[in-house]
């Protein structure tokens, strides 16, 4: 995968897989928080496990049930009205 993408996949909400992760901020059994390359993610369920980190390539994977995801902070540059002007233009 490049290393300038990011990507998250969620199986059957048991098994999550994601790209583009800089680094953990913390995790336990019901939550999760990541930094990825469009900010931080965070992750809440149950029974949450993580089955790999792979900070080289920026790769994640999860076990457990998630029920939610959800970014707490725009990455650096990413201003979401300057994007929406730009995209009216």
């Amino acid at each position: 995968m490049d290393g300038e993408q990011h990507a998250v996949r969620l199986s059957d909400r048991k098994w999550l897989e994601i790209d583009g992760v800089e680094h953990v901020d913390s995790f336990d059994d019901d939550s999760i928080v990541l930094v990825t390359r469009l900010g931080r993610l965070v992750i809440r369920g149950h029974e949450l496990r993580i089955q790999q980190l792979d900070l080289e390539k920026g790769h994640f994977t999860a076990a457990g049930t998630v029920d939610a995801m959800t970014y707490t902070q725009p990455k650096k540059g990413t201003d979401r009205s300057r994007n929406l002007k730009s995209w009216w233009r």
